[in-house]
């Protein structure tokens, strides 16, 4: 016997029961078409026949068997049924449905994807990322400060506490591993390359672990961290997707950098002939700013200085020049040095310092380094812009491409999954297979999906609407479009007038616009009102009339709250709670007042914040509480957003970006992780402190790292590596930390600041400038689309998501051409579908 499910909808409630039905069927109910009387002849008596012949039938071309709503019972195999229920959350996670489909290996798929084995990953995952903050050498310090000076003792924990806590993390990144194994099968596994480097990443983890461990958690070099970013990165498949478009576009990113040495090499030559060297140009007049021919020694020490100046009678004094050889002994001495002065030029950070020499002594050296930079700055680093935008949205868009057409792939598979369950009909043609599924089958599937509650209900409403009919192929994929659709807009509850005509006449001025601008007016007055009592608090003459600014401060509240007791009058309690920024309003109007008010019993008088305060109030500074939420008041004036266009569609996209960047800041998360890793172990204890005296500090060079107390910026910790990462992106001063490190080690040190610069810098902050104006021009797009439509309030709106990004440049694949993949799965091709 075969296992059924039998569906019944009764006041909008499902049933199912389990069933048995004879195999000659086939799986399907040998009571349910009168067409099988052939197959079993003579088991329907001539009641039930005259019963059938009251049924209506449906004939008009469609393959629908058609019942009354009171009669209407669909039935489903239980496999089919859990299968179709399983693709379509593959569809809607746009995960790959190529994977086992027995009803054993459904069971575990259903339970690795639950909400608790998702969360025990992740959480594993961020785990082993957060030990590097407390592993040897650990962040955690006696001192607050990373400067060596002040930061005291690290506080490494016990050996063993962080080395169990990551094997149980790489066991729990094993049983992943044998459960995607399982569900994929082998030969699905071996033509993964993920799947592969999972193996090897956990398998060297391992073993570096048990070294670890031998060696009695010793100071030696663990390669294992190096490795940990992968599980985050090999968890995510829009993060994969991301990577594989990164570097897919790199061959054109570079042949642009290529060509970006040439133009720095180039110029490092040009520079090394034109600045002219000490050693090869001497003459009489400036022996004394040359090296000296006997002791090969310079006799100035700062190269900027100038010759002897002679005094003439009448007490006017001429200078015979600056020092022609200052560029050069400065910042051009050797081919190297120029090469970097000239990098670091490109980034601005060292500009105008290194044209100042040359440019004192001869203002025309001024257009080299113009060329230079309008040629490396303004051609190629847009150039570099416009290059990875190009080709990292193409990448992207075919990417989203395979997106789509897995989505859709998965609907098709659930869908033939229930077609091939579906009945037996009758048409005038005699028996065929339906090519359509019945609306209560479709239902009973939603009904047991994991998908977002508000797409669910928004489904099976179109659902309920259309029960007794029945869905094709294109209904049933058309039927999930509203899981890209932004479900979160509602309708507001309409605004109910008052009876009262003089109500209604304040009413309308409570709900119209210029009273929220007047709010927002007053919110601006109230900070700039505390805006100058926190810049002033320690003048006491501006004390002596401290009493106004706190009658004042008070006033605004009260203003604030018959500002919301007002509108919840005017609005009505559903139609204002329907807006965010009205409940953000209100809840901090209650704050403020209860704030307020505790201040007055805890300190007995409102008005004087000078007066003789009791013990709890030196404990809690209510007075400095009250004006710190009162900055939140500055948030009311973001809904002056909505009243301008162009701010309008430049929040949304800010809003959107956070969303969208998920996949970019992981992959951030991930270089941010393994160079300051490598950083440690390149460049722990390296910079030594000198003597922090005032004497010590004029004798360094001005703008060094140590002149300028940099030493808080280090990679003796993991903290501390990520802000050193940091500084070196914002490219300011970054030369500072490339000579610094260089003179403590060698340098070759250039090599890891300028690989830093290269990935973070020129390719993922470029990656993300691309993404915020996909993300801007789609916005713009959608809302001239919607400002030209006839009736702008019922056109759809969708998610600002990446996949949704490229929504009107996809091409949905057609209905051949998802069989035809479905007929080429694995794991599908004994279903001959």
């Amino acid at each position: 016997m075969l296992r059924k499910i039998k569906v019944h909808f009764s006041n909008n409630t499902v049933k199912m029961e389990i069933m048995g039905t004879d195999p000659e069927l086939r799986g399907r109910p040998s009571s349910y078409d009168e067409s099988l009387d052939r197959i079993h002849p003579g088991r329907r008596s001539s009641e039930s026949d005259d019963e059938d012949a009251t049924r209506p039938i449906d004939f008009t071309g469609s393959t629908r068997y058609s019942m009354t709503e009171s009669e209407r019972v669909d039935v489903c195999d239980s496999t089919a049924l859990l299968q179709a229920v399983v693709f379509v959350e593959d569809a809607v996670k746009y995960r790959s449905i190529n994977h086992k489909t027995d009803r054993v290996s459904l069971w575990y798929y259903r339970v690795y994807y639950s909400r608790l084995v998702q969360w025990i990953l992740n959480l594993a995952i961020a785990t082993i990322l957060i030990v590097a903050f407390f592993e040897y050498p650990s962040s955690l310090t006696t001192g607050n400060s990373s400067d060596p000076r002040y930061r005291g003792e690290h506080r490494n924990p016990p050996c063993g506490v962080t080395e169990a806590i990551e094997f149980t993390c790489l066991l729990i990144f094993t049983a992943d591993l044998v459960m995607k194994v399982y569900l994929k099968g082998t030969k699905q596994f071996i033509r993964s390359p993920w799947l592969i480097a999972y193996v090897l990443v956990i398998v060297t983890s391992l073993a570096d672990w048990i070294v670890t461990v031998n060696g009695s958690c010793g100071t030696m070099v663990r390669f294992r961290r190096l490795l940990r970013p992968f599980f985050l990165l090999q968890n995510s498949t829009l993060m994969k997707k991301t990577v594989r478009s990164i570097f897919r576009t790199l061959p054109k990113v570079a042949s642009v950098l290529l060509l970006l040495m040439i133009h720095l090499y180039f110029f490092t030559m040009v520079g090394m002939l034109i600045f002219p060297q000490p050693q090869h140009h001497v003459r009489p007049n400036d022996a004394a700013a040359t090296v000296s021919s006997t002791t090969g020694r310079k006799k100035h020490t700062n190269p900027m200085s100038t010759t002897p100046s002679p005094t003439t009678p009448d007490g006017v004094t001429h200078a015979y020049g600056p020092d022609p050889y200052s560029e050069a002994a400065m910042y051009f001495k050797d081919i190297l040095t120029g090469f970097m002065s000239l990098l670091v030029l490109l980034t601005t950070a060292n500009n105008p310092d290194v044209t100042m020499p040359a440019y004192m002594f001869n203002r025309f050296y001024c257009l080299y380094f113009i060329l230079f930079l309008v040629i490396g700055l303004y051609f190629f680093f847009n150039m570099l812009t416009a290059v990875i935008y190009n080709e990292f949205r193409g990448y992207l868009l075919r990417s989203m491409q395979s997106s789509l057409m897995r989505r859709r792939l998965g609907f098709q598979a659930a869908f033939e999954m229930l077609r091939r369950q579906g009945r037996l009909t009758l048409n005038t043609a005699g028996v065929s297979m339906v090519t359509s599924l019945s609306v209560s089958v479709v239902k009973a599937v939603i009904l047991q999906t994991n998908i977002k509650k508000s797409a669910k209900k928004a489904i099976v409403t179109e659902l309920d609407e259309n029960m007794g009919g029945s869905l094709t192929s294109s209904d049933f994929q058309q039927l999930f479009d509203v899981l890209d659709r932004d479900t979160s807009r509602r309708r507001k509850p309409p605004i109910v007038p008052k009876n009262n005509h003089i109500l209604r006449k304040i009413q309308f001025c409570i709900t119209h616009q210029f009273f929220n601008y007047f709010g927002a007016l007053v919110a601006m007055c109230n900070v700039i009102v505390i805006s100058l009592e926190v810049q002033y608090q320690y003048d006491s003459s501006f004390y002596a009339r401290d009493n106004v600014l706190a009658h004042v401060n008070f006033s605004f509240i009260l203003f604030y709250l018959v500002e919301q007791i007002l509108k919840v009058w005017a609005y009505g309690c559903r139609r204002y709670l329907a807006s965010k920024l009205n409940i953000f309003d209100g809840l901090l109007t209650i704050i403020l007042l209860f704030v307020e008010i505790l201040y007055a019993i805890v300190n007995g008088d409102l008005f004087n914040p000078q007066g003789n305060k009791s013990a709890l109030a030196e404990e809690i500074p209510l007075y400095d509480l009250v004006r710190i939420i009162n900055i939140l008041i500055i948030f009311r004036l973001f809904r002056l957003i909505t009243h301008f266009k162009t701010m309008s569609v430049i929040a949304a996209t800010l809003f959107g970006l956070i969303r969208n960047l998920r996949a970019l800041i992981g992959i951030l998360v991930v270089i941010y992780y393994v160079f300051a890793v490598l950083g440690m172990e390149l460049f722990r204890g390296t910079i030594r402190i000198e003597s922090t005296n005032s004497v010590n500090r004029t004798k360094a060079e001005c703008g060094s790292y140590s002149q300028l107390e940099y030493w808080a910026n280090n990679f003796d910790d993991f903290a501390a590596a990520l802000v050193v990462l940091f500084d070196v992106m914002v490219v300011n001063n970054w030369h500072v930390f490339l000579k610094a490190y260089a003179d403590a080690t060698s340098k070759w040190s250039y090599l890891f600041f300028i690989a830093w610069y290269f990935v973070s810098v020129l390719v993922c902050l470029n990656v993300f400038t691309a993404l915020i104006l996909e993300n801007f021009i789609t916005k713009w797009d959608r809302e001239q689309q919607l400002e030209a439509s006839e009736d702008p309030n019922n056109q759809p709106s969708y998610q600002m998501s990446v996949h949704t990004m490229f929504r009107d440049a996809l091409i949905e694949p057609t209905e051949d051409e998802l069989m035809l993949a479905l007929r080429s799965q694995p794991h599908m091709r004994h279903l001959r579908l």
